[in-house]
């Protein structure tokens, strides 16, 4: 994997974030319970990833984290909450405990699973709103976070393959 190009599409990502800022502090008004949800499991996600930019011992569990944070940081501007502090669900934060404890290479297989679950669990939170999402731009966000999601899995179970060996 080539972290020129990951960080080259991050930032041009990133250099269209400001122009649209005005049509998202409208938008974000709007939040309800199905924008929580998306918002809720790509917190977790980017959370979870954050540590792993500390924690993270193999370097696909690094660049993995690297892309998933650059990706749920543009999820959460496209619904006009980039910043917004969303509180994890209970679950989410057990896990994240575990995480905080785990060290080396049994941090990065529980890493790679949470993510792995987190994605599964996600997907369809996305596919709803990528069909019946409110926030124009959410619903953007959401129609092109399904495929990379699918693609996503594809990557983690592979690079949980590489961990384990």
């Amino acid at each position: 994997m080539d972290r020129r190009k990951l960080l080259v599409g991050g930032a041009a990502v990133a250099s269209i974030l400001p122009a649209l800022r005005g049509a998202q502090a409208q938008e974000a008004a709007q939040m309800g319970e199905q924008e929580m949800a998306v918002l809720e499991a790509g917190t977790f996600s980017m959370m979870t990833s954050q540590l792993a930019l500390e924690k993270g011992e193999a370097e696909v569990v690094r660049v993995f984290a690297e892309l998933e944070t650059a990706e749920q940081t543009a999820v959460a501007a496209a619904f006009g909450a980039e910043g917004a502090e969303i509180a994890l669900r209970e679950d989410h934060a057990a896990i994240m405990e575990q995480l905080q404890a785990a060290e080396g290479a049994e941090f990065d297989a529980l890493y790679l699973d949470t993510q792995i679950a987190a994605h599964e669990e996600g997907r369809p939170i996305f596919e709803d709103y990528a069909q019946n999402g409110t926030i124009e731009m959410g619903r953007g966000a959401t129609m092109v976070g399904v495929p990379s999601i699918d693609t996503h899995l594809v990557m983690l179970r592979s690079f949980r393959e590489q961990v384990q060996a």
